[in-house]
């Protein structure tokens, strides 16, 4: 057994030699010391060793085999479009693997292979630039949609959350008597931090948040430029980052409620294990090229193992979902009712049906099979992985604006390419001037006095982020394995992770915190009448799942068949039928004669949703979700802010008064043929039916309340009332 460990851990570290040999060998021992740590849990509950594992990626292939010959046979063209896509697809990867070799050949590039120093740098770069446009789309956005007077306001959330912590400190039966005083504070801000964490627990007036979203979204796209004009970032840089983002996430609410923002968090995680620890990340202009340490096996593997996960998770998710992944025909489909096309998808859309149906094929190729290239420690398969991941992800985003996903996508896939191709890629001289200053680097060695220190603390580093991403991807690996791994697949979720945690560790947290005063919380927490007080725990449990540290994906395990789209219109009269006036969206789908445009990476909140709500189609109904209503409530109101989201001029009642009464309609949209001049439209559309009825503003007046979304002060407010 010894014998079998120390082999898996050679073929798993070999492809990845680190310069000096010391950083080889503390990645060994860190491999080996957390294998060894997750071998012990898996015996105390009873795991199977060896033959578990093998035995459910023979039932995943059997699987996917059963999918492709399902497939062939009910798909109109048969088995074409499969040979089409793995002959196309593998002269791809055939040109990736070699491609690597001949680069990592050049004279240049020697003595860099199994370095990462130029991948951390691009993948770093490709990262803050994500959060450029993540931070901008909430510094644009966040007050219409979570403000003080937005659609639905971070406060409401906040108090809800407040209630459900008092709540569930009062069915505890908390005594403050048998306890310290400190330690219902305690508890308190954990279960605080547990279902929401966020910064915004600090401030002390709720009803003024719009100050402190603006603030949190404004540092983050500070930082997150900074990191992008300096080539990087540092560990401290990634942390901040990631603490500004979640915060915000946190109280998203359905705005924040996309995968690619649990995939944003989980990659600055595994992007701070690569990233060195000094302030000004990997390169500063004018400094040799790169700064801080070299970037640990462990980040590297923990990059492609995510990166295995999404692009494996998005093609089960496939397999088990919608007919139309079967017989092929979910291209035929997907680019005209995709959330928000772009100028090439009615292109796309219009190519014959054989392509798509290739097109398809292509999807599952490199979804099902293409992943496992991931697992082989050898750089041909990596860079024949890496190629087709990346053209994969340019592709897309070149059919469609879906939000920063693909570029933030590409970002894991860049870690299946070393220096070595990477410097063997680019001309001589750029090359040569990276090779020298990557040599530079690598045998200088900024820790050299406190060496054996160090190496001990990077050894416990790498050991403990092993055995934590083995312990939290165990229940991510069962969900890959389906109805085997014992429930059906979910596609961006994360999974219950509780730790316990000594409560007295925690006690500073609690002076920061703002909440119940003391004798608030007293009253709250008094314990019923008859029940025994409780032990005076020192620890308490924490689910780490809010935190979203690893976590599942996958995306359109179904495809609409028709674009369905929702219309909001106003009118300015009380009752009747009256004149209609629509509202249209910066680029949700509307206006018959509206041409899409290129918007990724940048997001669109409230379009997006818009999508998501009519993805019922026909059955779609406004009255059951709350953000329609609170939007038509804005509306009602004339909210500036809420103006603001739509399109330019796409207010009809802007230079006037508000409208009377609000109403949605539904409409199913499809391409029009491409039109001979501008003065044609661009999509076809036919009235389908109600989504919400005629409103006025005294109709939402109850709901309003509840929500807490009515000033009493506001003239406009009463007066519709």
């Amino acid at each position: 057994m010894r014998a079998s460990t120390s082999t898996r851990v050679t073929l798993l570290t070999w492809p990845i030699r680190q310069k000096p040999l010391h950083h080889m060998r503390r990645a060994t021992l860190a491999v080996a010391s957390g294998a060894a740590a997750v071998a012990g849990l898996a015996r105390r509950r009873g795991w199977r060793a060896g033959l578990g594992p093998l035995s459910d990626v023979a039932a995943l292939g059997c699987e996917i085999l059963d999918f492709v010959r399902g497939s062939v046979d009910a798909c109109e063209h048969g088995r074409s479009p499969w040979i089409l896509a793995c002959v196309s697809l593998g002269l791809c990867a055939a040109v990736g693997a070699a491609g690597s070799v001949i680069a990592a050949s050049r004279p240049v590039a020697l003595g860099l292979s199994g370095s990462y120093w130029v991948t951390r740098i691009v993948s770093l770069r490709l990262l803050a630039l994500v959060y450029v446009f993540a931070f901008a789309a909430a510094l644009f956005q966040n007050k219409a949609l979570i403000g003080d007077r937005g659609i639905l306001p971070a406060k409401n959330l906040l108090d809800r959350a407040d209630a459900a912590v008092e709540h569930g400190l009062r069915a505890d039966g908390a005594n403050e008597a048998a306890r310290p005083a400190w330690h219902g504070q305690v508890r308190r801000a954990l279960a605080r931090v547990e279902i929401l964490p966020t910064v915004l627990w600090l401030v002390g007036n709720r009803s003024r948040l719009d100050r402190w979203l603006d603030g949190l979204a404004a540092c983050g796209l500070l930082l997150s430029g900074l990191a992008l004009l300096v080539g990087g970032a540092s560990a401290w840089h990634l942390l901040a980052l990631w603490v500004l983002y979640h915060s915000i996430n946190a109280v998203g609410q359905r705005w924040y409620s996309f995968g690619w923002e649990s995939q944003l968090l989980e990659t600055t995680l595994l992007a701070l294990l690569a990233a060195p620890g000094g302030l000004l990340g990997c390169a500063a202009p004018g400094a040799s090229l790169p700064a801080g340490a070299p970037p640990p096996v462990i980040a590297v593997w923990a990059f492609r193992w995510m990166a295995f996960r999404i692009m494996l998770g998005a093609g089960l998710i496939k397999v088990r979902g919608a007919k139309c992944w079967l017989d092929l025909t979910a291209m035929c489909h997907h680019l005209e009712t995709q959330p928000i096309p772009n100028p090439l998808s009615r292109r796309f859309h219009n190519l014959p049906r054989s392509a798509l149906l290739y097109a398809t094929a292509c999807n599952h190729v490199i979804e099902l099979l293409a992943p496992w290239l991931i697992l082989l420690p050898c750089r041909p398969a990596l860079a024949a992985f890496g190629l087709l991941h990346v053209v994969f992800q340019a592709t897309l985003i070149l059919t469609g604006n879906l939000s920063f996903l693909n570029w933030l996508t590409i970002v894991p896939g860049l870690w299946c390419f070393d220096d070595a191709t990477l410097v063997g890629l680019l001309p001589q001289e750029p090359a040569a001037r990276l090779a020298r200053s990557l040599r530079i680097a690598s045998m200088s060695d900024p820790t050299a006095a406190f060496a054996s220190w160090s190496s001990l603390l990077g050894l416990a580093r790498d050991s403990a982020a092993v055995a934590i991403i083995v312990w939290l991807s165990v229940p991510v690996y069962r969900n890959l394995l389906g109805a085997r791994g014992g429930g059906r697949q979910k596609m961006n979720a994360a999974f219950p992770r509780v730790v316990p945690v000594p409560l007295w560790c925690l006690r500073p947290l609690c002076l920061f915190m703002r909440g119940p005063g003391p004798a608030e919380a007293e009253g709250k927490m008094r314990r019923p009448e008859g029940l025994p007080p409780p032990p005076a725990s020192s620890s308490a449990s924490f689910d780490l799942r809010s935190l979203r540290l690893l976590n599942t994906y996958g995306a359109f395990g179904s495809v609409n068949r028709e674009r369905v789209e929702i219309v909001f219109e106003g009118s300015r009269e009380q009752v009747g039928r009256g004149e209609w006036h629509p509202y249209t969206f910066k680029a949700a789908v509307d206006d018959p004669m509206k041409r899409p445009g290129w918007l990724a990476p940048y997001h669109l909140r409230l379009d997006w949703c818009r999508w998501i709500a009519s993805c019922r189609g026909r059955r779609s109904q406004g009255l059951e979700e709350q953000w329609a209503l609170a939007f038509a409530g804005r509306l009602l109101m004339g909210d500036p802010g809420v103006r603001r989201l739509l399109g330019r001029g796409g207010d009809p009642f802007e230079s006037g008064s508000p409208p009377a009464r609000v109403r949605a309609s539904l409409y199913v949209y499809c391409f029009a043929p491409p039109p001979a001049s501008p003065a044609e439209p661009y999509w076809l559309r036919e009235y389908v039916g109600p989504y919400l009825p005629p409103l006025r503003l005294r109709d939402l007046a109850p709901k309003l309340h509840e929500w807490g979304m009515v000033d009493e002060s506001s003239p406009n407010q009463r007066a519709g009332w």
